[in-house]
């Protein structure tokens, strides 16, 4: 039972990202793919049946706003944590680029999804406009959220600076 609770946490965050905090974090049309970007972690860090679960269960966490795409949504995210588990199987990720290189691509990859789902005229300039300035947002939060995962940034660093 302790072993889904942080994963219930996620998905709260998610949700909680979603309804109130997403408008706040966006710089003109460029916002974070927070679920694209914890499906991306966990696939990473996990084994293959808990990352595509946990993107299933992500994508309807996603979909909850627009109940008429739910299975495509959780289709969606339960493919992006499959296919990033295989690509970590066959990559090196010991560096902190191949990492960011993986989630540039993943984020790059759901957020053609979601637009592709989502639908509406307009499919590359809504690429170029929104997907890509997002993608580089929320590979720039994971380059920070990796820098403290691998202790190259400390409270204790950052509290000598200042």
């Amino acid at each position: 039972m302790t072993r889904v609770i942080p994963f219930v946490l996620y998905l709260f965050l998610i949700a909680m990202h979603e309804v109130i905090v997403r408008d706040a974090t966006t710089i003109y049309s460029a916002a974070i793919d927070l679920p694209g970007l914890l499906v991306l972690v966990v696939a990473i860090y996990k084994p293959e049946i808990i990352c595509t679960w946990f993107g299933f269960a992500a994508g309807l966490v996603l979909a909850a706003g627009n109940p008429d795409l739910f299975g495509w949504h959780a289709l969606a995210m339960a493919a992006l944590g499959l296919a990033t588990y295989h690509f970590r199987e066959r990559l090196n990720l010991e560096s902190l680029f191949s990492k960011l290189v993986l989630i540039l691509g993943g984020v790059l990859l759901h957020g053609t999804l979601v637009l592709a789902i989502n639908g509406g005229a307009g499919f590359l300039y809504l690429w170029l406009v929104s997907v890509l300035p997002s993608a580089v947002y929320t590979t720039a939060v994971a380059w920070v959220f990796f820098l403290f995962i691998e202790k190259k940034i400390t409270f204790q660093k950052v509290k000598a600076v200042f």
